[in-house]
């Protein structure tokens, strides 16, 4: 069959038409909420006081709102794959009103999201496969494998998710996971925020350096993505020492190749939600504390690693930037079911990058080292 131009054009319509709304249907078909006895609703809630939800339905083209006993419902999912559980939300209307519609409009994770129960960890994945096993890649590429009865819930980047426990035995698991969950939410092109900007020193134009080697913009490239390695080696070395299922010997010798990475006299400043205020101290003596903390297991990690301050040449020839990244710490139980303490810190890493020299083949070559220098606080979250 031969189409005239305006059929053509008609069924074109039509396609981007029927596209349109599936696609707005799916977003609201993962706006879901779950009731004690484990059945999802699709439905977004609007309101909440200390007896009631209210959520809303749509009659047509208008919504209409519906009311429901606040005990019996647990958890909330978004479009974008965010949860927000019930028992945390305002019994004041006007603040749950508030509080829900910047729920709805929150951004979901940037990379699948594998919830664990035993040790409670929040795994980024690529998923693969999910059948008996969840079959993915990690962030580094390297394939693994999880069953399924090992986990709490699945939530995918296009805003999917499984919760795979009835959802009052997932709670518990849910809350203590949300705030690594949202350190993988999907964020703008890094930024300095209003915060970091008042908390670090505004930085001052760089004078020219004379006489000294300069980098070219590719070489500034690369050596810029080595400095941001150096900090994930550093909290890779961070994870073995407090860890007890590494050796003493192998713990030391983390210490010692962690020391490796910094100028001398480096400062860290360190902050705990059981004490008020920032204590400074040198980067060998929170590495020897961090050994012997007093927790069955430790798990310590850092993501969202970005500059702040990008590499700038400086008077004296070198290279300066600073470095800011999330570091999650948690401490749990002997068995490691229970978290007995945990905290998320925005910190920020001075980064240096000096030339030397190095004879090679009895002719002399310019090489850099990458160094890291002063750790600071920039907030609790």
């Amino acid at each position: 069959m031969i189409l005239n131009d305006n059929t053509h054009l008609k069924l074109l319509l039509a396609i981007v038409l029927v596209t349109g709304v599936l696609s707005a249907f799916g977003a609201r078909a993962q706006e879901k909420f779950y009731w004690s006895n484990g059945s999802p609703f699709p439905y977004k809630i609007v309101e909440a006081n200390e007896q009631e939800l209210k959520y809303e339905e749509m009659k047509g083209d208008s919504p209409h709102k519906r009311t429901v006993d606040r005990e019996n419902v647990v958890v909330a999912f978004n479009s974008a794959g965010m949860y927000l559980i019930i028992d945390q939300l305002s019994t004041d209307p006007e603040t749950s009103r508030m509080s829900l519609k910047k729920f709805y409009n929150a951004t979901g994770p940037s990379t699948d999201l594998l919830i664990k129960s035993t040790p409670l960890e929040v795994i980024p994945a690529t998923i693969r496969v999910v059948d008996e096993a969840v079959n993915y890649l990690t962030l580094d590429g390297k394939p693994a494998s999880i069953r399924k009865t090992d986990l709490v819930a699945i939530i995918y980047k296009d805003g999917r998710h499984e919760l795979l426990r009835e959802p009052e035995d997932a709670k518990s698991f849910l809350a203590g996971a949300f705030d690594q969950v949202r350190k993988y939410a999907a964020k703008p092109a890094p930024k300095p925020s209003v915060n970091d900007k008042e908390k670090l020193p505004a930085p001052t134009p760089p004078k020219v350096a004379v006489n000294k080697p300069v980098l070219n913009p590719e070489e500034l490239k690369e050596y810029s993505q080595k400095a941001l390695s150096r900090v994930e080696q550093f909290a890779d070395y961070l994870q073995v020492i407090a860890s007890k299922n590494f050796t003493m010997n192998e713990r030391d010798a983390a210490i010692k190749n962690a020391l490796k990475l910094f100028m001398p006299d480096s400062k860290i400043k360190v902050s705990s939600k059981n004490r008020k205020g920032i204590t400074e101290q040198s980067i060998e003596s929170y590495l020897k504390k961090l050994k012997m903390l007093p927790y069955g297991q430790v798990e310590i990690k850092w993501s969202n690693i970005e500059y702040v301050n990008e590499l700038k040449q400086a008077e004296d020839g070198n290279y300066y930037g600073r470095i800011v990244g999330s570091q999650t710490f948690t401490g749990f139980s002997e068995k490691g079911e229970t978290v007995k303490y945990g905290d998320v810190t925005r910190k920020d890493v001075k980064v240096k990058l000096q030339s030397y020299q190095k004879e090679i083949e009895g002719q002399s070559q310019v090489n850099w080292s990458i160094l890291l220098g002063n750790i600071g606080v920039l907030e609790d979250e």
